[in-house]
């Protein structure tokens, strides 16, 4: 082949350039975002998908406030003056998850399931209706389809499992939000207040509404 009619043909052939479109830079960020919303504080960075929650989620970053309020109220125990790195948080975290779900109620419905993620370290756990109570899986990626998310924060999860708190009052002070079909909600709620009835406040649905 002669020099002049390979010239030609390297010109007929269309160059791809490294190029992308804005549309398509904003399809990746969402992307990266949602993708980001699911990973856990504890073994990756959690400030990015802390802050795509609000998108995924409306207003679940309220939960965040709603403790600091809660503790500076009296409502939960304080917060601690002085941050410590703490090298077994994951581990005491995972406890207080587990325990948890031995609290739920039993529910009719074989394959009932929700998953629950604390906005504090970005960890998610998915509780999964069993023969025996609840089967609880800590550290799943997110939430499973069509079910159910339960948002709060870990000092939340502690104050229900030692019965300073009963989930209704927690919800009616916003320091849990449900997201997912309204079914089931309901079904995440109703299985919530099996925890024992000394610690069970009864809030008046108006008080529920205007948490929201």
């Amino acid at each position: 082949m002669h020099l002049g009619e390979r010239a030609q043909r390297m010109r007929a052939v269309p160059r791809i350039r490294p190029y992308m479109s804005a549309g398509g830079v904003l399809v990746a960020g969402l992307l990266f975002a949602a993708a980001s919303a699911f990973a856990c504080g504890y073994h990756n960075p959690s400030d990015i998908a802390r802050g795509t929650m609000n998108f995924i989620y409306p207003k679940s970053l309220y939960v965040r406030t709603a403790v600091w309020q809660a503790q500076d109220r009296g409502l939960l125990p304080p917060r601690p003056r002085r941050v410590i790195k703490d090298l077994f948080a994951y581990q005491r975290t995972t406890v207080g998850l587990e325990e948890l779900g031995g609290t739920l109620a039993p529910t009719p419905q074989p394959q009932f399931g929700f998953t629950v993620v604390l906005l504090d370290s970005m960890l998610w756990t998915r509780y999964a209706a069993g023969n025996e109570g609840y089967d609880v899986s800590v550290h799943v990626s997110g939430p499973a389809k069509n079910e159910a998310v339960l948002v709060t924060e870990g000092a939340v999860v502690q104050a229900l499992n030692a019965g300073v708190i009963s989930f209704d009052t927690a919800e009616a002070h916003g320091l849990i939000r449900l997201y997912g079909p309204a079914d089931q909600q309901g079904n995440v709620r109703a299985v919530m207040r099996g925890q024992p009835e000394n610690t069970q406040s009864k809030v008046p649905e108006s008080e529920l509404e205007a948490a929201g």
